[in-house]
């Protein structure tokens, strides 16, 4: 390499680093030909920094195009649930008036898009969006005169539908840490909602 080469090249390490990988992931990929990568004399691996940001940036449009798929899914999913009358038959379901049902339906959308962003590009704003969620739902729940358990039943009755439509989507294809990361961020929002939802009540 020469000295300009020099100066935009970098370690496993610290590509790791760059890309917020560990670097077995990294070395995986170089291994598997889709980072390129040349060797020193001594053996050790370097990355070109304009094939990291490349790399970077082609995943996060592949993040948010399988996350706006995910979205879709789970929302198709709860929209059929919904016409079988999976939630109409439950006790909780059958207290709400057609406001408070209509209420919920925009909370859910509005929930979907959070997550769609959260799983593309996790970021703190996207937390605090789904604890107002959170609010809005625990007070429309509490509105109708139903029990705090009762409204925990209910978000956990919708939240499955979600995780169920979200797994079938990322099964497909996908390794096994890139599906547990996926579920953590899901579980992340679920928590800032929970936590909301008892708020509403205690307030």
């Amino acid at each position: 390499m020469n000295a300009e080469e020099t100066t935009t090249w970098v370690s496993l390490s610290e590509a790791a680093r760059l890309l917020g990988v560990h670097p077995a992931t990294v070395r995986n990929w170089a291994d598997q030909g889709y980072l390129p990568s040349q060797r020193t004399p001594g053996g050790h691996r370097r990355f070109r920094v304009a094939d990291l940001e490349s790399w970077r940036s082609a995943q996060q449009s592949s993040a948010a195009l399988e996350a706006e798929v995910l979205v879709q899914s789970a929302l198709g999913r709860v929209r059929l649930e919904l016409s079988e009358r999976h939630f109409a038959e439950a006790g909780w379901y059958r207290h709400l008036d057609a406001q408070a049902r209509q209420a919920l339906g925009v909370y859910g959308r509005q929930l979907m898009e959070v997550m769609q962003r959260y799983l593309s590009s996790p970021s703190e704003q996207a937390l605090i969006e789904a604890r107002q969620l959170g609010l809005k739902y625990g007070q429309t729940i509490r509105s109708q005169n139903l029990k705090l358990s009762e409204a925990i039943e209910g978000f956990f009755a919708f939240t499955d539908v979600i995780l169920d439509a979200m797994m079938r989507v990322i099964e497909i294809g996908r390794p096994a840490a890139e599906r547990a990361d996926a579920v953590r961020k899901v579980y992340a929002l679920t928590r800032e909602i929970i936590f909301a939802l008892v708020d509403a009540y205690e307030a």
